[in-house]
């Protein structure tokens, strides 16, 4: 987001797209919650499904940024460092959790557009996952390096069980799930006996 006025747009359309849907927000109803106008709105994307995508995008980049602000010491005891990563993870999701419900069920919406930016999203959560794990093994060389395939399916794997927890009803950043996402991670990662 460059700007404030793409910055409120979005936001907007956040909104928008948690009350009544994707298909249902128009470009209209964007402007209006936004305090701005159509015209605006069209300075700064193409359609509706730009706009999502690029809302999408960044609610992904702030989710990797609180995921840095906890997990700093790569020489942390890894226990420590996957409960805050995941606390993080969480935590974040749970501030918004329609929003986050809605944009991993209405990428699917759009489609093929909708399928490649999931895609593009979770190839870059996985990179910074196997970043993170490369990070620690300077000081924990027992730790497994992921292959980008083992990395993304972890992705996969921890994006399912939210979207199920979403789903559910339950809170995202309650202990049954936290404890559930941080034992998935540590026996991918530890080593196996």
């Amino acid at each position: 987001m460059s700007s404030p006025a793409a910055t409120r747009l979005l936001d907007a359309l956040g909104e928008a797209v948690v009350s009544q849907g994707l298909a249902r927000t128009t470009v209209a109803d964007v402007a209006r919650i936004a305090g701005t106008s159509k015209r605006t709105f069209y300075e700064h994307f193409a359609t509706k499904h730009e706009a999502f995508l690029a809302l999408y995008a960044a609610r992904s980049g702030d989710l990797l940024a609180a995921i840095s602000e906890v997990v700093t010491d790569p020489s942390a005891p890894i226990g420590e460092q996957i409960r805050g990563g995941v606390e993080a993870y969480l935590g974040f999701l749970a501030d918004s959790p329609e929003l986050a419900r809605a944009h991993m069920v209405e990428s699917h919406a759009l489609g093929e557009l909708g399928l490649r930016a999931r895609r593009q999203l979770m190839d870059l959560h996985a990179a910074y996952l196997r970043e993170l794990i490369d990070r620690s093994r300077t000081h924990h060389p027992d730790l497994r390096a992921l292959t980008e395939t083992e990395s993304i399916g972890l992705v996969a794997g921890l994006t399912e069980l939210t979207l199920r927890t979403v789903m559910d009803d339950e809170p995202l950043d309650g202990a049954a799930h936290v404890n559930e996402a941080v034992d998935f991670i540590t026996a991918l990662v530890t080593p196996r006996s």
